[in-house]
């Protein structure tokens, strides 16, 4: 299991899984039930879908937000 992490919004968000694994659930910030498979085996894929999951619950769109959703992937960390 590797966890990832990033920021945005002055805010960690973490995910977890073994995306070696298709059938790995994906746990941490995100919801739905994902199994690593949905994302193609792309820790980069699942932390988007997080991301954009805590746009929409904050009420905005994530068109509006998706420069930083981009940088916030792409500064993703993992431990």
């Amino acid at each position: 299991m590797t966890t990832y992490t990033t920021n945005i919004f002055s805010e960690e968000i973490s995910i977890t899984g073994n995306f070696s694994d298709a059938t790995s659930p994906v746990s941490g910030d995100i919801s739905g039930g994902y199994q690593v498979a949905a994302f193609r085996h792309s820790p980069a894929m699942a932390m988007r879908t997080a991301l954009v999951q805590l746009v929409i619950a904050s009420g905005d769109s994530p068109e509006d937000f998706a420069d930083e959703i981009d940088d916030a992937v792409c500064k993703m960390r993992s431990s």
